[in-house]
């Protein structure tokens, strides 16, 4: 998982720029996604959970906007947050936020890429999809 938006295979489920307003429409997308990847009961309401809390952390600390992928790669359920905001600060100085914590929890797996030769941030998490 990486990349900066149509740079993962797979079906494409949800591609959408958002901003703060839009927040209550993106959990509704990606819970449709979600379902039509064939991720069901607390399985999909942990990966809404966890895609919404990175959207949220886009707004508040990448710019006050971002966009989201969705994309059903094989077995997996992938979701890409990319934002425009300065990048993360160097890992001495950062303290992963609660967002992105509990995003990881509930996912169990979550990818952060930024850096110098990047503007942004992109946040990646995936899980796996019963066939």
């Amino acid at each position: 998982m990486s990349g900066r938006g149509g740079g993962v295979p797979g079906e494409l489920l949800l591609r959408r720029e958002f901003g703060r307003s839009d927040l209550p429409l993106v959990r509704h997308l990606v819970t449709e996604g979600a379902i039509l990847a064939g991720l069901s009961g607390p399985a999909n309401g942990a990966f809404v959970q966890a895609a919404l809390e990175i959207a949220t952390n886009a707004v508040l600390h990448g710019g006050g906007h971002g966009s989201i992928e969705l994309r059903l790669v094989e077995d997996e359920l992938r979701c890409e947050v990319m934002d425009g905001g300065p990048g993360l600060p160097e890992r001495s100085e950062m303290a992963a936020g609660h967002g992105l914590r509990l995003a990881e929890a509930l996912t169990g797996r979550l990818e952060l890429h930024s850096g110098p030769d990047q503007r942004g941030t992109v946040a990646a998490l995936a899980v796996r999809v019963r066939s």
